[in-house]
């Protein structure tokens, strides 16, 4: 038997992936990039082969990775890692800058690697991409935000395509959300705060005037753009 909970004792970092495809800039969150060698630098990392950042890499060959620091803002977090490339421009109001006719996500981050795929590895649900390191420039002194410190202080969860996502995390939440509408047959007339488990965000009752219960079936969390079935009472 396989403990998920395990995985997460391995040290992982977050990073943005971004690239040009048929000349749309395209881009997602990772958390497995890994060096390879260190003369002539080659670095690995995983995507789900349902991103379009992975359809886009595989076409376009050259992409650029931004190291995610603690600074960075928790939007460009968001923006990245819950919405796909497909149908939203993650660059809008996004600082960056086109190197080598690649965008490069400059917005907080500590650094920036370009790169040059040379491999990839079918791996069931994603493919590893392994690539060569073309170029490597420091942008801040700001630390490197790592996975541990994106679950315990942004007490943010994986995206379902992530490869450090756990199922369990989506059961134990939808127990919560029971238990919170439970309680909120209790005391029906007192505000109440929901919080986003995908993206963090806030509904707070007092301020918006509206019942959690009250809005629409398909409102939408407006950071992330997740259900309300992934809201917790806090």
């Amino acid at each position: 038997m396989i403990d998920n909970n395990v995985f997460r004792d391995v040290s992982y970092g977050l990073y943005i992936i971004s690239t040009k495809y048929n000349g749309k800039n395209v881009g997602c969150v990772i958390n497995t990039l890994s060096q390879v060698t260190s003369e002539n630098p080659v670095v690995s990392f995983s995507i789900n082969k349902n991103n379009y950042t992975n359809e886009a890499i595989k076409n376009s060959k050259k992409f650029a990775v931004s190291i995610i620091s603690e600074k960075t803002k928790k939007e460009v977090i968001t923006k990245f890692g819950y919405n796909s490339s497909r149908d939203t421009d993650k660059f809008e109001n996004c600082t960056y800058q086109e190197i080598n006719e690649i965008p490069v996500v400059t917005d907080g981050m500590c650094s920036y690697l370009i790169c040059e795929l040379i491999q990839t590895v079918d791996c069931s649900t994603h493919d590893i991409f392994i690539a060569k390191v073309l170029d490597a420039q420091k942008i801040s002194n700001e630390k490197e935000m790592t996975y541990r410190y994106y679950h315990e202080v942004i007490k943010a969860v994986a995206p379902k395509n992530a490869p450090t996502y756990i199922e369990n995390e989506k059961i134990d939440n939808k127990a919560k959300i029971a238990k919170s509408k439970e309680n909120e047959q209790e005391s029906s007339e007192a505000f109440e705060k929901y919080k986003c488990i995908i993206c963090g965000y806030i509904y707070d009752e007092a301020v918006e005037k509206v019942k959690f219960k009250d809005l629409a079936a398909d409102w939408k969390c407006p950071i992330c753009g997740t259900g309300k079935e992934n809201f917790v009472k806090v």
